[in-house]
Parts: structure tokens; sequence; C-alpha cells
């Protein structure tokens, strides 16, 4: 079916052709000022490409491959040395031919391991003009998930491999050598060799197929112009389920085989989101066809490949009977995620990994946008609150954090940024303009913006030029501290005499209460909520100090400032103004946005030790009449991370018995079963309050949860209720329920119920089980994409803390040789094993460790464990007799 619509697609590539253009005058020229600018580890611009043309021939028996490539370029300035991206590959020749000229070849190639490339000198200079670059070479397929790697799955259980890529942010350079810089943007002719029997996909769609002696060939359309981060090929044994936009565009969902079916729900989402961006954007997709792939061993969540998106199979796949409506909601949003980089990230590319936020903050805020259009139902902006504006303040909190804007020479550097405050905190803020400026005006400018710089790059100045120019407002004064600028503000309102007037301060936000007044202070937009009027009054704050006017007067019960969590800030309210918001809490007279912000802040405030944290305590009582899901999500949140700080306390008991009671009347509400009729978000809630329940204690819960563990072969449990009882049964059982639940992990065919079943284990309280759980992530029984999870589970308890960093430690050399050229799972381990300490000797060690054992891809994080190590041991030195003597009257 591949060739159904292949002669009418490759008319439509015919005549969108001449859109697939660059300036590479503009391209040169920005280059020359960033180098000058910035100390950035970027190619010499003597030569500059246009057009590869790349044929590959992986063997996924011997795990190599061979490379032949031939470069269109253009030398800009004499030279005899080339010097171009290259690592792990072995060039065998070179040569190159100019055109009307004659041909040179180089033999002396010299491999710069550290810089990542190869400086190839030719027996004299390159002359300017045009000229082909022709370079054969051999490399390896890897198993650390970048660049062209190996990927093992199972047929009847038959282990076979297949070959497939990651090219983001530099693993291009492992698959071919060349220009492997966001800003050097060519054309790619993709041709691939493979064994008959397996199938072959890249960009776009082939355009001939041969077979000889067994090998099947395949050549692919000319890609539009792309930077190489965006090149993918992938070769082994698939399924797929098809459908078409209604504009056309085929869209296609491969699987593994026998599994095509668990395609149909990304399929719908895909052909929704595609069809919905295209109105959003007032762009058409510019690609012939869009395909989406599960990749059995995969390091992120997907990659957005123009034409060929990558996927987890976590991330793509849906499974009736083991999928639940939150599996649900992660699929739907990751590929409306991806999709929505098919023009914000391929059609428009950030110049360099400085705007990386370009990419990802946009398609996170455009993400949530679309589901919201595709499922109304389940209230997506809500939850954007707790699952990504919640997040980017926690982290931004941080005197570790960065600016969303953050400069990045090497390429360890670039993996510390794919974070949530590149991720989050981007959408937060592009959010908050989008507020400000009002939805017509704001799409407008992204119309503007993506037809200006389409097929080219572009930096956040142009975004900000682009939506003042649109709504008349100036975007980039408003916007350019929130992005240059670590970190975010506190504003602290306090009453006066007069009713209507409120004294105003900010200040940054740290997590640790330290307070410093910025130099500049933010242009904070406020809006105003007050018991009065269901309309929102919006007051710009300039200064550090000031008296400002806010529509309240004797007779308004309260007020919120930062209505509907629109802005990037905290609030602190003075005692007086809090005590009436605590009423409006109780009798939910808020919007469900401005409940959640409400009690994070306070928590947040808390911990930095600027309110009292039996205050914050005693401000969750307030929700106890609370109904929506989110907002118990986002308070169990706020009071689990105070739980893991005081877990080592002698009052934890009695924290546990007040959670149990805040939960207990809702959980009653909710029972186990769902109800005819039933919302989807009532279904989260049920797992969020059992979650709470059962961990806390609950002798109830526990003993239902075992119950129905035990008749789970008769009676399915629910798919949304099964980590919760899987994990409680072995936390509250011993061996026999561990090896049920290993059991489980090791026959389950759906790799959702895999990781379900993993992570369960990690809640062992028994010493000699906890240390099993922990020799899984290096025993060859979890895939290396998923090592993290075993760290994660079993450092999420006080049992499992000091156990999981002592694994990590001891076992150090072995995770970096296993996951050190995979950056972003190992900076994930040192994250989730450095978590929840409270002990100022902990912090220590944590730096002495990694002093003695230096991780430059996890060395942002490494600080931020410590910074947050502090902070938790501030947090509890201050507060423990206050918080015990509360706990202990409730």
């Amino acid at each position: 079916m591949k060739f159904g619509f292949a002669s009418l697609t490759i008319l439509l590539v015919a005549l969108s052709l001449s859109y697939f253009y660059i300036d590479k005058t503009k391209q040169e020229s920005n280059r020359k000022e960033f180098m000058a600018e910035k100390k950035r580890a970027l190619l010499p611009s003597d030569v500059i490409p246009s057009v590869y043309h790349l044929h590959l021939t992986p063997d996924v028996k011997q795990f190599t491959f061979d490379g032949h490539e031939r470069i269109e370029v253009e030398v800009k300035r004499e030279t005899n040395v080339l010097t171009i991206h290259c690592l792990d590959i072995k060039i065998s020749t070179v040569s190159f031919q100019s055109n009307g000229g004659s041909s040179l070849t180089s033999t002396e190639f010299s491999y710069n391991e550290k810089e990542e490339t190869v400086a190839i000198t030719f027996p004299s200079a390159l002359k300017q003009g045009q000229g082909v670059l022709e370079i054969k070479y051999q490399g390896n397929l890897n198993k650390q998930m970048i660049g062209f790697y190996r990927s093992k799955y199972f047929v009847d259980g038959e282990e076979r491999y297949m070959a497939t890529t990651q090219m983001e942010p530099t693993g291009a350079r492992r698959a071919f050598p060349g220009w492997d810089e966001p800003a050097l943007k060519a054309k790619f002719n993709i041709t691939l060799s493979f064994p008959e029997h397996l199938q072959g996909l890249s960009n776009m769609l082939p355009i001939k197929e041969s077979v000889a002696d067994g090998v099947k060939t395949i050549a692919f359309d000319t890609t539009p112009i792309m930077s190489t981060y965006l090149v993918a090929f992938v070769v082994g044994e698939f399924e797929y389920v098809e459908a078409k936009t209604k504009e056309g565009t085929n869209i296609r969902v491969f699987t593994p085989l026998g599994k095509k079916e668990q395609g149909r729900f990304s399929l719908d989402v895909g052909v929704r989101c595609l069809s919905y961006y295209n109105d959003y954007y007032g762009i058409p997709y510019p690609l012939p066809k869009l395909d989406m792939i599960a990749i059995a061993d995969f390091a992120a969540g997907a990659m957005e490949n123009w034409g060929l998106v990558t996927y987890r199979e976590t991330a793509l796949l849906i499974d009736p009977q083991t999928s639940g409506v939150a599996t649900k909601q992660r699929v739907a949003y990751v590929v409306a995620h991806e999709l929505a980089h098919q023009w914000f990230g391929n059609l428009v590319t950030m110049e360099w990994w400085q705007e990386l936020w370009l990419n990802e903050g946009f398609a996170t805020f455009v993400g949530n946008q679309a589901i919201f259009h595709l499922f109304p139902e389940w209230d997506i902006w809500t939850q954007f609150i707790k699952d990504y504006m919640n997040r980017a303040l926690e982290l931004d909190a941080l005197e570790n954090s960065h600016p969303i804007e953050v400069e990045v020479e090497s390429s360890a550097q670039i993996e510390e940024i794919f974070d949530a405050i590149s991720y989050c905190k981007g959408a937060a803020v592009i959010r908050m303009i989008a507020d400000l400026l009002g939805e017509e005006k704001f799409r407008k400018g992204l119309n503007i913006y993506l037809n200006r710089h389409k097929y080219s790059n572009a930096v956040t100045e142009d975004l900000w030029r682009a939506l003042s120019e649109a709504s008349g407002f100036s975007v980039n004064q408003f916007m350019d501290k929130y992005t240059k600028v670590t970190g975010f503000p506190l504003v602290s309102i306090s009453s006066t005499e007069n009713p209507a007037e409120f004294q105003v301060e900010q200040t940054r936000f740290y997590a640790s209460g330290k307070t410093v007044q910025q130099d500049q202070p933010w242009w904070v937009s406020v809006g105003v909520r007050t018991s009065d009027s269901k309309e929102v009054t919006k007051v710009d704050l300039k200064e550090h100090k000031s008296t400002v006017k806010f529509p309240v007067n004797a007779q308004t019960k309260f007020f919120k400032a930062n209505a509907d969590q629109s802005g990037f800030y905290r609030i602190k309210y003075s005692s007086d103004i809090s005590a009436k918001i605590s009423t409006a809490l109780t009798e939910l007279a808020l919007p469900t946005v401005d409940r959640i912000g409400i009690q994070n802040d306070a928590f947040a405030l808390a911990k930095a030790c600027l309110i009292r944290s039996v205050d914050a305590l005693t401000l969750a009582q307030a929700y106890h009449n609370e109904t929506d899901s989110t907002v118990w999500a986002d308070l169990a949140i706020s009071l689990g991370a105070m739980g893991n700080v005081w877990d080592t306390e002698p009052e934890y008991p009695l924290f546990q018995k007040f959670v149990v009671k805040l939960f207990k009347k809702i959980g009653t509400e909710l029972g186990w079963d769902k109800k005819e009729g039933e919302s989807d978000l009532n279904t989260l809630l049920r797992t969020t309050v059992l979650n709470q329940l059962g961990s806390n204690g609950d002798a109830d819960t526990v003993a239902e949860a075992k119950k129905r563990f035990a008749a789970r072969e008769t009676t399915a449990i629910t798919p949304d209720l099964r980590f919760f009882v899987y994990k409680t049964v072995v936390g509250k059982g011993g061996e026999q329920e561990w090896n049920q639940v290993l059991n489980i992990f090791k026959t389950a065919d759906a790799h959702e119920e895999k990781l379900r079943a993993l992570r369960a284990l990690g809640s062992t309280q028994d010493d000699a089980l906890l240390s099993k759980t922990l020799n899984m992530a290096l025993d060859g029984q979890v895939r290396e994409q998923d090592i993290f999870y075993v760290i994660l589970a079993c450092g999420a308890h006080p049992k499992g803390r000091e156990a999981t960093w002592a694994y990590l430690k001891q076992n150090w050399a072995q995770f970096e040789e296993k996951l050190g050229e995979t950056a972003m799972i190992l900076d994930r381990l040192v994250t989730y094993a450095t978590t929840g300490f409270s002990k100022r000797e902990v912090a220590d060690d944590i730096r002495q460790f990694f002093q003695a054992h230096p991780c430059e891809s996890a060395d942002r994080s490494i600080r931020q464990a410590i910074e947050n190590t502090l902070a938790n041991a501030k947090w509890v030195d201050e507060n423990r007799a206050e918080v015990a003597e509360w706990l202990k009257k409730q």
C-alpha cells in the first residue's frame, strides 16, 4: 500500500520544491555573529552543505552498517582542510569533485573524539564554488539509543533486531559524517539497502524500489530543507494501520508484529491533530505523508523527525485490556506534542540549542491546546497547571536552575537543557503571553512568524517581533526577563487601611527562602479575581515596591491574585487576606485552577520557610469539600513532597494519619469501582485518592488492595488501579507477593503492564528483596531505556532511599559503562537516586562523590540535588517542633 499514492505524492512534492529554500548567505552571516559573540563549538564555515545523498546498508546480525554519501556543497573560502562532524565512524575513502574542475582525493583523516569531528586534509585547496564531497565509511549499530542504533524485539519468543535512529540533539554525526548543527539545513535523498524480508522507512515516501540477490533497496524522495537532527530511517519488521486526514494526508501508525490494532487510538488522534494544526497554524502540513512508529528501545518519549515520528511503545500504543485513562491521556498528548513540532521546530527551526525552548516550550503549549480541542472532557488546561506549570515553578526556584534561553557550548550541555525549564517553563510563559494578547492576536502573530521563517531558522526575538506586530503590544519588553533570567518573582501582597489599596513587593523566589532583590524587576501582569465579579482585572507591576489598587471594597469577601494561574510567579498574602481565601476554598467559590494555585503556592512558601508549615497544613484542611480530580492530585503532590522530607521524623505516622483523614471522605464517596456514566476525570481521581489512602497506611484500603490482587485471575483489576494495587501488595507483603508481581513483569506482553510491575517491585520493605530489585537495573532483566524506573521506584520511600543511593555509588562504574553514551537516562538515574533527602551530611556525600566521579551530562542535576537536600534540611529544622505539636492535636 506504500505505492498507492506515491505517484500523486511525487507530483505534489515537485510542485512544492520551490518553497524548500534557505538563504545560505543569511545562514552563514548568523553563524559568524554567533561564533564572534559566544564560545560555541561550531564548525568552520568555509564549506556549507546543500544536499545530502545518503545510502546506508545496515546489518542487523553483525550490528554494523556501511555508508556511502555524496554531499553537494558550496565552498565559501578556499581551504585544504575540511572539518565536519563525525563520531564512532570509520571513514575509508574521501574525494571532492568541484564543478568543472578536477577531482581531489584525501587519505588523511584526523579524528577529534572530544569535539566529535574529523579533519579531512586534501593535497591542495578546495576552490570556491559548487562541488560534491563523496565519503565511504563504516559504523556500528550501537546499543546506546542514539545515532543509528539497534533495538531488540521478539517474534514468537525469538530475539531479533531492528535498526533505527535518534539524531537529536547530536546523533546524526554517528550515522553519517556531515554538518550536524541545526542552522546548517539541507535537503536529503536517502537510500536504504537491507534483507528483502524486512521493511524500510524514512522521512519521505519511496520513489524507487528494487530487489537483487535477496537485498531490497529503497530510494526515498527528496526531503524539504531541514536540520540533520530531523533525519530518520528505520529497518525492521512491523505492521501498520492507516487513515487520511480530511485534507488528504495519509497517516500510518507502525507497530510491532501482531499489535497493529493497538495503534488505532494514536492514529485517530494523529488524523484529528494534523487537521487541527493545519487550521491553527494557518499553514498546511507540507509533507506528503506522516508515519508514526513504536520502537522497543527508545531513550526519550518520542522524537519529531519530519514525516517519520518515533516513539516508545508506551507513548504510542493503547491496549484496551491494559491501558487506562492516564495512559490514553499520555499517548494523546505525546502524539499532539510531536505533531506540533512538524511546524514549530521542523518547518521553522531554532538557530542554535539556546533556543531549544522555542521547539519544546511551544510544542508543549500547543500540544495541550490540541488535546483541549480534541478531548474537552479532560479539562486539560487545569491539568496543565499541575503537570507543567507547577513542575517548572519547583525547578526554577533553585539557584541551580537556568534561564529558558541558556547558552550551551558542548554536546553534554545540550543534553542537560532537555528539562522542565525548556519544556514546562517554556510552555507556561507562552501560555502567559497568549492569555495577555488574546487568542486572535496570538495566532495571527504565530502565522506571521511561521510564514516569515519557514524552511529556515529563527531566534526568540523573531517570535516576539511577530507577536508584537500582530498585537501592537511590546512583547519583547514584557517577556525578556522571563526567558533570559533564571527564576521568577514572588509577589507579596499586604493590606492597607484603604480596603482597595494594597502594598505589593516583588523579589526573586528561592526554594531555600533566600531573599535577594533583582537589579531590574519583572514586568508582572497580575490578574485579580474577586467575590464580587467573574471578570478578571489586570494590574501591571513594574517596580520592586508599589501601592496598587485592586477592584476590592469593604464588602468583598475575598480576592485571588494571579487569577487562572496565568502568570509565571508565586503569590504570598498577608494573614488577613489568606484567612478569607481559606473560606472561599471550603465553599468551592473559586475556579479549579485557582484552587490548585493557592495550595501549591502555600506549600512552596512553607518549604522556603516564608510561611509556617503548619499554616500550609491548616490550609490543606480547607479542601475537605473538594470534588475536582486535578485539585486533589496537586494537593497530593504537595503533601507527598512534605511527607518525603518528614518521613524519617518520629511524628511521620501522625502525618500519615492526617493525610488519611483528609482523603477518607472523598475516598468513601468514590469507592473502588467505576460507576455507570463516570467521567474519565473521576476515574483518575479514584486512583489519586486510593493511592494516598493506601500509601499512608489506611487499613481498609490496604486490605481491599490485597483482596483484589488475590482475585485478579477471575476478576481483572481495572487498568487505572493496577499499579496502585501491585505497589500496595508488594509494599505491605513479603517474598510471595514480590515474586507474584515479578512474574507479571516477566510474562506481560504489553510494555505498559511490565512497567507497572517493575515500578511496584521497588516498593518492597524487605532488605533482601530491595537488593534483588536494585540488581535488576544491571542484570539484563530490564531494558536500558527503563533502568531509571528501578532507581525511581526503590528510592521513592524511606526504606529504599539510602539503599538506592548506596547502590548507585557502589555500581557507578557499571552504570557509566552501560549508559554513559545515553546521557538522558544517566541524568535521570542521578536525579532519582538523590531525591528526597533532608540531611546535610547527605548533601556533603553527594558533593564529594561526584567531585571524585564527575558526570558532565548530569552536572546541573547534581548541583540541584545538593541544593534541594540543603533546602529540605532547613525546612525540617526550622519547623520540626511546631509541626510535631500541630500533628499531635489533629
